[in-house]
């Protein structure tokens, strides 16, 4: 009997249209190359850095917490295997003669197991410089954020201000004299298609 195939739950279907968006790009340039001029908002259209923004967020946001959560468990493991070795190296010091203090315990700790230190401590500063570059390229992509809104307020602030102007000491152009300028054209043109009639 065939073993029917379980549905991904939200989570996981979540997780892979995450990983999936770095294959979203913009203008050519994807996602998963990580080029400065993603970033950029003066480098191509406008509206294609709006559209592609939510995806940007969402994939370089996942990329983040998934470096924080391999970092998170490293320190962990790390530890874990820290204290252990460290009682070993104190156990190793009470069968012999004397007593020991916590510096000998230390420098016996260090001295049987310098190598892994040294392995462990370079896998720990991998994993550290990782999680510090997808987190300064994630704030930059917030950072992004903000600069569109702004660039798209400082776009709409100069629109009104290229259809204002002043005429007997009174700013046309505000949304509610358009209003009011439309409505009396349709109000003109159905008049005019009723004497037409």
């Amino acid at each position: 009997m065939a073993k029917e195939k379980k549905p991904k739950g939200v989570v996981e279907a979540i997780a892979d249209s995450c990983q999936s968006m770095g294959e979203v790009d913009l203008a050519n340039i994807s996602l998963e190359s990580a080029d400065h001029r993603l970033l950029d908002v003066s480098h191509m259209d406008l509206d294609r850095h709006v559209a592609m923004q939510p995806s940007a967020m969402a994939y370089y946001g996942s990329l983040l917490k998934d470096a924080a959560r391999r970092l998170a468990a490293y320190k962990r493991s790390y530890e874990r295997w820290e204290k252990k070795k460290y009682a070993e190296a104190k156990a190793s010091l009470a069968s012999g003669t004397g007593k020991s203090t916590v510096a000998d315990v230390e420098a016996r700790f260090i001295v049987d197991n310098e190598a892994e230190i040294e392995k462990r401590d370079k896998q720990l500063d991998k994993l550290q410089f990782e999680y510090d570059t997808l987190n300064v390229w994630f704030e930059a992509w917030r950072q992004k954020s903000f600069s569109i809104r702004e660039y798209a307020h400082i776009t709409e602030d100069e629109r009104w201000s290229a259809n204002s102007s002043l005429k007997d000491g009174e700013k046309k152009g505000s949304q509610e004299d358009g209003i009011r300028k439309v409505r009396r054209i349709i109000k003109n043109r159905q008049g005019a298609e009723s004497a037409s009639n």
